[in-house]
């Protein structure tokens, strides 16, 4: 009996040394409740900047997140973003080149020098934002203040003299110029309706 739980012993020492040189490695990637938070934001980032655009075209995309870190390299030309969790609403976008030189240059405050036409989609909507100001961050009085925005897309053209026949009014029903008279104009195409009642 003595030499049968010796035996025993030594087997589940072993065991116990296997289990343990399997988790150790383990635990910088696991943490409590399961995998790292850096890992489970990646895929959440990953899943949310792909809902911004057409299937066909965001499973091929970059994925990058708002700190301008890419996630996944993608394949197509294309980059999504996923929702800022810095403002309201929701508002992850798929953009291709010239719409990554329009959010640097608005970012600081320069202007854009993109020389294509730059489209960029917003599929699952938008945060509150000034229709006349690149830079508010809240309503002011008399501000045209753009709040509820589903579904849309948004082009640039390289000459935003182009754009100047088109309505300034988002609640006009269609298409309208976001930030006219600035750097910045571009065309806002609502796929849902807009104002929605």
């Amino acid at each position: 009996m003595t030499r049968f739980r010796k035996s025993m012993a030594a087997v589940l020492t072993g065991v116990l040394i296997v289990a343990l040189g399997v988790a150790l490695p383990l635990l910088p990637a696991f943490g409590e409740g399961g995998a790292r938070r850096d890992v489970v934001r990646h895929a959440a980032e990953l899943v949310g900047a792909e809902g911004a655009g057409p299937a066909s075209l965001s499973k091929n995309a970059t994925i990058m997140d708002r700190d301008g870190k890419v996630v996944r390299e993608g394949t197509n030309g294309w980059t999504c973003m996923p929702d800022n969790p810095n403002t309201p609403g929701t508002d992850p976008m798929c953009m291709n080149e010239p719409w990554l030189n329009f959010r640097d240059a608005v970012k600081n405050k320069k202007k854009p020098t993109y020389t294509q036409v730059g489209i960029a989609y917003m599929l699952l909507g938008d945060t509150a934002v000034s229709n006349t100001d690149p830079y508010a961050k809240a309503p002011k009085p008399g501000d045209d203040w753009v709040e509820g925005l589903g579904a849309h897309i948004m082009i640039l053209v390289p000459n935003v003299e182009t754009l100047k026949n088109v309505s300034t009014n988002p609640k006009n029903g269609g298409p309208w110029i976001m930030w006219p008279d600035t750097p910045y104009a571009h065309l806002m195409l609502p796929i849902d309706s807009y104002p929605s009642h």
